[in-house]
């Protein structure tokens, strides 16, 4: 039974309910940011150069959180999937030229953003004290 509940607790919808929920939350957000990055670097690079901002910012952002457990650096990544997803939003609205079209990957980048945050400031509050 206890192995059954391990492997409902896996995705980005689990709960963090221990330090190591919250290091691989942290680490699974992270790399999805990386891919994210490398996606809008090869964009970038063959149709939009602007995106290559873009994916410096979450590959370097990513990489701060993973080494570090960052709080801020999470808390910068979902700044940055909030304006990218209201962007996308308009965009799709026809109210905005500029930005995604793609929701799902907005939502998804949105979603990545906010577990990230959640995982950062357990790991470095809450479950601090299993570090030492």
């Amino acid at each position: 039974m206890e192995a059954d509940e391990k492997e409902k607790k896996k995705g980005m919808f689990a709960r963090i309910e221990s330090r190591d929920d919250a290091l691989k939350t942290i680490n699974d957000c992270a790399k999805g940011f990386f891919t994210v990055a490398v996606i809008q670097a090869g964009l970038g690079y063959f149709i939009a150069p602007s995106l290559m901002i873009d994916a410096a910012l979450y590959a370097v952002l990513a990489g701060i959180m993973l080494k570090w457990n960052s709080r801020v650096a999470a808390v910068f990544l979902f700044v940055i999937a909030c304006f990218a997803t209201y962007m996308t939003v308009l965009n799709r609205l026809g109210i905005q030229a500029e930005g995604g079209n793609n929701i799902i990957l907005a939502v998804i980048i949105f979603w990545a953003a906010i577990r990230s945050v959640e995982a950062t400031f357990k790991v470095n509050g809450k479950y601090a004290e299993a570090s030492i």
